[in-house]
């Protein structure tokens, strides 16, 4: 059942989710949370969906980087 906090994930989308986790240090928990929001977002105004998966790690990547360095 998905809600606006979980949506299913295809496998790509969740090896997305933890090879950022990874590399930012981050808890999965959270960077899956970034990455649903800005993967809906992204999609709801894509006309062209085969690269959403490549620019939402980039955009969510850029997110976590610029948190990083804020805090």
């Amino acid at each position: 059942m998905a809600t606006s906090t979980h949506i299913e994930l295809e496998p790509q989308h969740l090896s997305a989710i933890q090879a950022l986790a990874n590399e930012t240090h981050r808890p999965v928990v959270d960077v899956n949370r970034i990455y649903i929001e800005t993967f809906e977002k992204l999609n709801s105004n894509a006309r062209i969906k085969d690269y959403l998966i490549l620019l939402t790690s980039k955009t969510v990547r850029e997110a976590l980087r610029h948190s990083r360095t804020d805090a």
